[in-house]
């Protein structure tokens, strides 16, 4: 018999309960623990206890921010996660094909159907997806804080999606002056300080959805992109976003940089503490960034890599 254990977001879009049957109908034949820890010091006690004891596989009900607490913990084991999408953005759910059939996607347990991914350390914490510094970690900040102190803006989200981030983004580009920061960008592949107002650091492609901001940037391959919008004019850079969300790369930006490294180092010049956002939260508050590629160091469950079964048993009688 597995044993399961089932981290539950109470924030989750579906409500705990509904999903807590569900994943009960899909995984009857298991040893399931739900997990609705009351603060972050009893939801790291129980993922100890569960790495300590070996579960054959931990569940993730919630969005990016839930996934990135979870694999502060389990990165570096052999426990594999299965995320299902229960927040805004979900973008982690996404590039590994999960959705809301639950039906569907715990068959990657019983196929075990896993597979090792790169994870980025920033100052020691580590993000699976995107993050980065300067005007979108700022709207990224403005979500959380309403999120938390609106009640009401919790059922926004709900009803909006990941659309609320391209909403706060529209309304932060608006804004009359957009700050940029004194960066000095060290590494193997680049160096070199320059002002920006975004730095991107990306482990997948997408970034809240529809933001392709990295299309050649995979969570296997072992390094980490950063992308730098160099741009001080604000037209020309509502310009280069918005041909990103359309798909069309704007490859010959000269204000726009892009590299794959392993290891950077950033320092913010001339400023004082500034937030570092990284799987739709806030990672830190700080003026240096340490951030290195960890090549295979969290298993996953991969709806998309599975193959399609029968659940129905044909029989042919002779």
């Amino acid at each position: 018999m597995q044993n399961i254990s089932v981290y539950l977001n109470q924030r989750a879009s579906n409500g705990a309960q509904d999903w807590q049957g569900q994943i009960n109908n899909a995984l009857f034949r298991s040893n399931i623990e739900y997990q609705t820890p009351k603060d972050l010091d009893e939801l790291y006690e129980k993922l100890e206890l569960d790495v300590v004891n070996n579960v054959d596989a931990i569940l993730s009900v919630g969005g990016d921010g839930t996934v990135n607490t979870i694999i502060q913990r389990l990165a570096g084991t052999e426990i594999g996660l299965l995320v299902v999408p229960g927040g805004t953005a979900n973008d982690f759910a996404r590039v590994l094909g999960s959705s809301s059939n639950i039906k569907r996607i715990t068959q990657t347990i019983r196929q075990n159907v896993k597979k090792k991914i790169d994870l980025i350390s920033i100052n020691g914490k580590f993000m699976a997806t995107n993050g980065g510094i300067g005007f979108a970690s700022e709207v990224a900040n403005e979500i959380n804080e309403l999120r938390t102190s609106l009640p009401q803006f919790k059922s926004f989200m709900k009803l909006s999606g990941k659309s609320v981030y391209s909403l706060f983004l529209a309304k932060k580009l608006l804004n009359r002056e957009i700050k940029s920061y004194k960066f000095k960008v060290q590494s193997a592949e680049f160096s070199e300080t320059l002002l920006s107002p975004l730095l991107l650091v990306n482990n997948q492609p997408a970034l809240a959805g529809d933001f392709n901001v990295a299309p050649n940037t995979n969570h296997q391959d072992g390094t980490v992109n950063i992308t730098v919008f160099k741009h001080q004019n604000r037209l020309e850079l509502i310009q280069c976003i918005l041909k990103i969300l359309s798909g069309n790369y704007p490859l010959n930006d000269k204000n726009l940089i892009s590299f794959e490294t392993t290891a950077v180092k950033i320092d913010l010049i001339d400023d004082d503490k500034i937030s570092f956002f990284g799987d739709g939260e806030i990672l830190n508050q700080s003026t240096s960034w340490d951030i290195k590629c960890h090549h295979q160091f969290l298993s996953v469950f991969s709806p998309k890599d599975q193959k399609e079964i029968n659940l129905c048993t044909q029989v042919t009688l002779m």
